[in-house]
């Protein structure tokens, strides 16, 4: 059968004496490669071995490869060897060894392996490492392909309070934006929902650099995704993201049939049900996250060009914040800087050469006494939540600023545990000045449903008004109405509608449920009820020798400059 063993030149194959007992020539497999441990999920399936070897410069890499790649040739991990620097013997003799060499060897070592980042149990999975003491076996993260370009580090943490987090200070948007960095590992730990922020506004104005700060966190800019790719791309890029920030650029780059899908998709927290090739239930991807985004535009922008409704739960969970403060766009501060070109250059700088340390130090130091600091940071939430609830707020603006408090604790809780370098007070302040500025932008703290119908509703008279509307009264309509809707009249110098009960329910509302419409209209004013308040009214028109019932608007007030 032959033997293997390992030196300092590589892994040799030692085949058996041959037909006359004497030795045969040992054959070289591949550079130094040690199998260190068996690897094994919770549940005792999906083995694997932790694999180490050196690439040409010395430098050590360590993998925990799934034994799955090991079936048929064994080109898939045999790529990925060769990518980290593995010398391999160039015949098939020598990929043969390599698979007999790692599936035969069994190390007494055990571990414990799992296949997504973030939270498992009181650990924090990261791709190179694990955050927190194991109890009883040490866990690793264990992916077909390593992640190479997730959680790197580079410089200390002192390095990134002085050269990033510092100019954080006095700019709402980017200590904001720093928070909901930190905010994220803390979402399983709180029970909280997955949720996203999107920063608005005109180009080259800093909203890229507002996330690149943000990024700088946990890795470098490599883990800064773009809004362009499908719902399927996103799924895997979600999980990914797991417990942590996801930063995503552009807005406008998403394709906008798929904009309030991918808004559900991103904050439901898992991926679509699918079948594997025997037609059985495959394993959906979950993960739980918060994600950070810009562009000039808004979820529900992008969601009207495709010509479908804006529904209150996508911007929920996408929420618009204005992203520009005043003249330096996202900056109100420029630290000492020339202009807010320069002081957005400096920062994008500084971004990329000190990042990955802040991230680790926070869940490190959330780890040594979790209970402690999931207490604390219930208490700053209340203490946001106290201060900032507006009067009469309804359910939805109640569930974003839950959001809103989320992300000032956490930035107020780095700050306490010494990650940030910040003041007390700027993690509160950045988050209040956001919510503000959220809140203005919506027009108030009603319901956004309500507001979505107004919109609706003033839209389809501005287009519809004058073609699909028969004149009535002193000034008799000579022209041919085509898709009648209604009749107008001129009353008192302002035009009233009177729109068909049909046409109410399927043109007006459409989209909408007809009684939550008709209470938003008869509480704005701009639909008039008849003398026991009903919504319809019995009106005198042309189409019918008797009275019709139908809904009246008053158009004065449906074109009036406020919602």
């Amino acid at each position: 059968m032959g033997s293997f063993f390992l030196n300092e030149t590589g892994v040799w194959f030692a085949p058996p004496p041959n037909s006359k007992g004497e030795p045969s020539e040992p054959i070289w497999v591949c550079s130094p490669l040690e199998v260190l441990s068996i690897t094994r999920d919770h549940d005792n399936e999906n083995h694997g071995k932790l694999l180490r070897f050196y690439d040409y410069d010395g430098m050590e890499h360590r993998w925990p490869m799934p034994m799955e790649l090991l079936a048929g040739d064994g080109t898939p991990y045999r790529k990925i060897l060769l990518s980290g620097g593995l010398q391999i013997k160039e015949s098939k003799q020598g990929r043969d060894l390599l698979s007999r060499y790692i599936q035969g060897s069994n190390p007494k070592e055990r571990m414990r392996c799992v296949y997504q980042l973030g939270w498992y149990n009181y650990l924090y999975i990261l791709p190179k490492e694990t955050i927190g003491e194991s109890i009883d076996e040490e866990v690793v993260f264990q992916a077909c392909i390593p992640l190479t370009d997730h959680h790197e580090s580079n410089g200390c943490l002192e390095d990134w309070q002085k050269h990033v987090a510092k100019y954080c200070v006095d700019n709402s948007r980017l200590c904001f934006c720093a928070s909901v960095g930190f905010a994220a590992p803390l979402l399983y730990l709180l029970g909280e929902e997955s949720g996203g922020f999107n920063l608005r506004g005109p180009s080259s104005g800093g909203k890229t650099t507002a996330l690149k700060v943000a990024q700088s966190i946990y890795g470098s800019e490599k883990m800064l995704h773009s809004w362009r790719s499908t719902s399927n791309g996103f799924e895997s890029i979600a999980a990914l993201h797991n417990d942590c920030l996801l930063c995503l650029d552009e807005l406008g780059k998403l394709e906008p049939k798929i904009a309030g899908e991918v808004a559900y998709l991103l904050a439901n927290g898992s991926g679509k049900q699918r079948s594997n090739k025997s037609g059985y239930a495959r394993k959906k991807q979950t993960w739980r996250l918060l994600f950070l985004s810009n562009g000039e535009i808004g979820l529900s922008d992008l969601i009207r060009q495709s010509g479908q409704k804006v529904r209150a739960g996508q911007e929920v969970r996408v929420v618009d914040i204005p992203a520009f403060t005043g003249q330096y766009g996202v900056f109100e501060h420029l630290h000492f800087t020339d202009s807010g070109d320069a002081f957005s250059r400096m920062l994008c700088a500084n971004s990329e050469k000190y990042y990955g340390t802040a991230g680790k130090a926070f869940i490190q130091e959330i780890t040594k006494n979790r209970s402690k600091h999931i207490q604390r940071t219930e208490d700053l939430i209340d203490q946001f939540k106290k201060k900032n609830t507006p009067p009469n707020a309804d359910g939805q603006v109640l569930r974003v600023l839950n959001r809103f408090a989320l992300v000032a604790a956490a930035g107020t809780l780095a700050t306490e545990l010494g990650i940030t370098g910040w003041t007390e007070e700027d993690a509160f302040w950045a988050a209040e000045q956001c919510f503000e500025a959220w809140l203005k932008n919506r027009g108030g703290a009603s319901a956004q449903e309500g507001q979505e119908i107004l919109h609706q509703v003033r839209l389809y008279f501005e287009q519809h008004g004058d073609c699909r509307f028969t004149i009535i009264g002193d000034r008799e309509d000579e022209r041919k109405t085509i898709n009648r809707a209604g009749y107008k009249k001129l009353i008192e110098g302002g035009w009233h509608y009177f729109v068909l009960p049909e046409s109410f329910k399927q043109d007006i509302c459409s989209g909408f449920d007809i009684h939550i419409a008709i209470a938003v209209l008869k509480e704005k004013g701009w639909l008039l009820t008849d003398s026991e308040g009903k919504s319809t009214r019995a009106e005198s028109l042309p189409c019918s020798e008797s009275t019709t019932r139908c809904y009246r608007f008053d158009g004065s007030k449906v074109f009036s400059s406020e919602l």
